[in-house]
């Protein structure tokens, strides 16, 4: 009877069988420090364009550069 590592009966890929992504998102103080802003200014209500997700809150990255370009977002 052959015994098999754990990793090979898994249905994901590991980190490197996975391509680098883009990310999307920032966080709120990834965004201030881009702007060049205080994060306590930053995480104040409107300033930033924000979703939640999972909880947390991110700064689309799209948004952002609406923002910088001066439409609307």
């Amino acid at each position: 009877m052959s015994m098999k590592h754990p990793s090979e009966n898994r249905d994901f890929p590991t980190e490197q069988e996975v391509s680098p992504v883009e990310r999307q998102t920032y966080t709120i103080v990834e965004a201030a420090k881009i702007l060049g802003i205080c994060r306590a200014v930053a995480y104040r209500p409107g300033v930033l364009p924000t979703v939640k997700v999972a909880g947390r809150r991110l700064v689309p990255k799209q948004a952002l550069e609406r923002m910088l370009a001066g439409t609307p977002f």
